[in-house]
Parts: structure tokens; C-alpha cells; sequence
């Protein structure tokens, strides 16, 4: 009998270790497969609501997303917001590192210290829509549609990627790049050394 629940015992738990086993090895192939899905230029719109002493208020963005695989589960990107009546007059552009685990986006910008997580969202070859959890109480949606024509020229092209996770050292710089296009010297800022910001319009930092 004592031999006969010894078995039983080292049944259940190569059960519960296969089961498990299992379930990472389900858990890694979705994280690759949504890697997968997620690179490329995705445009639509972000909703940032909040409350302040006059109630509930907010803003609505235009914003396009870039997101580059380096390897399965991981990559970097670059990300502009901007008005659709002048968008190369008033846009924010920033520069960002991200990461899948367990069905988490995690983001990185180069100009934030906190992480952004992606946890409720929806993602298909067309469509990425959800919630964006930056640490703060502010309520973030965002619904985008995958976005093929996107010209990013204009924001790169005198840019090059840098490492989000080099931002700790971000300065304030009052002067433009030398090397930034000689049509955008006068609007644009540009934040840190590695890591990339640029600003211009209505989204220009109060530096």
C-alpha cells in the first residue's frame, strides 16, 4: 500500500511539472507570435483622461507607432504625436524600447522614467486597441489600425535609433543637433544624447 501511494504521489507531480511545462512552452510561442504581429507602423488615436480640481478632463491625440523586432520577444521603436491639421508644425516625437512577457507590452520611452504596460488590449493584423497603465491614475486608450504608407521620413531621417535604456543620462539640450534638417532647426529640441526627442508647436516642453 505504502508503495502504491509513492506512485501515486510521483504521478501527480510529473503531472503537475509536465502541465506546467506546458503552459510556459503555450505562453512563449504566443509572447513570439504577438511580437510578430505587433512589428511594423500602426496609426490611429490615444485618449488621455484624468481628473483635476475641475473634474474629469483629457486630450486626443493623433499618433503613430513604429515597432521593430531585434529578437522574439523584443525590440525598439519610435513613436509621433501630432496635429492633423499641422503635423509637421506641431508633433511630439520619441524614441522607445519595448518587450512582450507573458502577454505584458512592456514600453520604454527615452523621455519617461516609468514603464508603460499594455496588459488589457487587443491585437489582430489590423487592429491594436486597449489600455496603456503608466503608473499614474490617468485613464490611456488607444485604438490603432496597421498603417503601411506611413512616410516616418521626416522624423528620422536625421535621427538615428537609440537605446531607451540609456536615457538615465538625459539632458536638456537648448540647442538643435547640428546634423537635424535645416527646416526644422527652429522648432524642434532635441533631449539627450542617445535617446531622441524632438518637439514643436503646441507640443513643444517648456524647457
Amino acid at each position: 500500500m505504502k508503495k502504491f501511494y509513492t506512485y501515486i504521489v510521483m504521478f501527480m507531480m510529473t503531472t503537475a511539472m509536465l502541465t506546467s511545462c506546458d503552459r510556459e512552452f503555450w505562453e512563449d510561442l504566443e509572447d513570439r507570435q504577438e511580437a510578430s504581429t505587433l512589428s511594423g507602423t500602426w496609426t490611429g488615436y490615444i485618449d488621455t483622461y484624468y481628473y483635476d480640481r475641475w473634474g474629469l478632463t483629457g486630450n486626443t491625440y493623433r499618433t503613430t507607432m513604429y515597432f521593430e523586432r531585434d529578437n522574439a520577444y523584443s525590440g525598439w521603436g519610435y513613436e509621433v504625436d501630432y496635429d492633423l491639421n499641422s503635423r509637421y508644425s506641431d508633433y511630439y516625437y520619441c524614441e522607445f524600447e519595448w518587450d512582450i512577457y507573458k502577454g505584458s507590452i512592456r514600453i520604454r520611452y527615452a523621455d519617461s522614467w516609468n514603464d508603460v504596460y499594455i496588459n488589457d488590449y487587443q491585437l489582430s493584423s489590423n487592429r491594436f486597441e486597449g489600455y496603456m497603465d503608466d503608473g499614474t491614475t490617468k485613464d490611456i486608450r488607444f485604438s490603432l489600425s496597421y498603417d503601411s504608407r506611413f512616410d516616418w521620413g521626416y522624423w528620422t531621417r536625421s535621427t538615428t535609433r537609440a537605446a531607451a535604456s540609456n536615457a538615465t543620462n538625459i539632458t536638456t539640450d537648448s540647442t538643435t543637433d547640428s546634423t537635424t534638417d535645416s527646416t526644422t532647426d527652429s522648432t524642434t529640441d532635441s533631449i539627450g544624447n542617445d535617446a531622441r526627442v524632438k518637439a514643436s508647436g503646441k507640443f513643444r516642453p517648456n524647457l
